[in-house]
């Protein structure tokens, strides 16, 4: 699989460049945050993009990003379902990232109607679907790095107010918390995404 490419861009379109790299042409379809980040054809400077390879039995295509957090929203959009890769792209290029991040978190359904084709089941879905995982990321986000498991508790106090926070109960807060290795003392951050994995989210 083709994760990253880096290489001088020699034909571009709209949405897409093909990039020399080491003398071999790869076509990369980008939203349009990555594609007004490319230099222009034929410039000394060299594109930079992150990828993501779809494979099918007919078909082998490049999507590129200008930076790993664009890639993971694009990852995440296609996990929906009803959201192929070139929906997810025609989203990515609707609105920023963090646009569409602050829209899901406020069920808000705008941003992401704006894609071409993208009607308000398709949207409401890619709330629904995502809001979870992005409100988890933040909780995950919010605790200190530094807070470690041990015998004062503090990093499972903390860990156990984020699950609530996130709207688990009482009983799968505990469920969670159970399911961290204590005794290895793991930062909060490590502890939440574990207990969030044990949880299934």
């Amino acid at each position: 699989m083709i994760g990253y490419l880096r290489g001088r861009v020699i034909r571009a379109t709209q949405d897409q460049v093909v990039l020399d790299v080491g003398g071999v042409g790869y076509l990369v379809s980008l939203p349009t945050s990555a594609r007004e980040s490319v230099p222009a054809v034929g410039a000394r400077e060299e594109a930079a993009l992150h990828i993501h390879t779809v494979v099918r039995e007919d078909q082998l295509a490049l999507y590129g990003f200008a930076n790993a957090d664009d890639l993971e929203l694009f990852q995440m959009l296609i996990q929906v379902d009803g959201v192929g890769p070139k929906v997810a792209l025609a989203i990515l290029s609707a609105a920023s990232r963090d646009v569409l991040k602050r829209a899901i978190l406020a069920d808000d359904v705008a941003p992401i109607r704006r894609a071409s084709g993208v009607g308000v089941r398709t949207a409401q879905k890619v709330i629904i679907d995502l809001k979870p995982k992005l409100q988890a990321e933040a909780a995950l986000l919010a605790l200190p790095s530094t807070a470690r498991g041990g015998p004062d508790g503090e990093a499972q106090l903390q860990v156990e107010t984020a699950l609530r926070s996130l709207g688990f109960s009482a009983q799968q807060a505990k469920q969670g918390l159970d399911s961290v290795d204590w005794k290895a003392e793991p930062a909060a951050q490590a502890a939440l995404a574990a207990a969030l994995k044990a949880l299934g989210r």
